[in-house]
Order: structure tokens, then C-alpha cells, then sequence
């Protein structure tokens, strides 16, 4: 795990997808969330199916506009999971965000003492 910068960065992490599907997660992040941490990167150099892609960013919750009260659905050609880390309502705000642009699933929560893991199913 990448740990955020700050208390108001949260490492967003995707498996399970593509670059079209990944790219289609990171720029609804990238416009509810201009001023993000930095541009998208893959963690594995080697993808296939011993060796899985994982796409990241980090978010700046900072950078937040407003939250959209219209829901703009983005499509997706598969499932995508998503594992956001980091303090619990930067963590909250992203998953808000996600559930404005995707179909969401929560597939499980981990509580730890200063920071939040949470895993997501998106569908288009």
C-alpha cells in the first residue's frame, strides 16, 4: 500500500480492469477532484494474468467542488474494483464522488486507528 501525503489525500487503487475502464475512473475523480496529487500510474510493469495491473492516484479531498446532486453515469466494459485508503471522511467524500459517475457495490470496510480502507465494485 501507497500511504497518502497528508490527512486529506486518499490512494485510490483499481484492479480488475483495463486502461479504457481506468482511465474512465480517474477522470471522474480528476473533475470532482481538480488539483489531485498527481497524474494516474500503474504499479506492475509485467500485466497478464499472473501478473495483474493495478492503476493509482491520489486524490487531494481538498480540491473537492461542490458534490453533484445529478448523477452522470460513465460506462465501464466490466466490473472494476477499487481499494480507497486513507483518513475516514476523505475517504467518504471520494466514495460520494465515485457513486455520482458508477453503480457502487461496498464489498467490505476496514477501521483502523487514524486511517480507512475500503473496497468498491464499480459497474458503468
Amino acid at each position: 500500500m501507497s500511504g497518502p501525503e497528508s490527512a486529506d489525500h486518499v490512494s485510490v487503487h483499481l484492479t480488475g480492469c483495463g486502461h479504457q475502464d481506468a482511465g474512465a475512473v480517474f477522470r471522474a475523480l480528476e473533475a470532482a477532484f481538480p488539483e489531485g496529487a498527481g497524474p494516474p500510474r500503474s504499479e506492475t510493469s509485467a500485466a497478464g494474468p499472473e501478473h495483474p495491473m493495478v492503476w493509482c492516484m491520489v486524490v487531494d479531498a481538498r480540491t473537492r467542488h461542490a458534490p453533484s446532486a445529478v448523477a452522470t453515469a460513465v460506462p465501464l466494459t466490466g466490473p472494476v474494483e477499487v481499494d480507497l485508503f486513507g483518513a475516514a471522511d476523505p475517504v467518504r467524500q471520494v466514495q460520494e464522488e465515485l457513486a455520482t459517475a458508477f453503480a457502487v457495490e461496498s464489498r467490505g470496510t476496514v477501521p483502523g486507528e487514524h486511517e480507512l480502507e475500503v473496497r468498491l465494485r464499480l459497474t458503468g
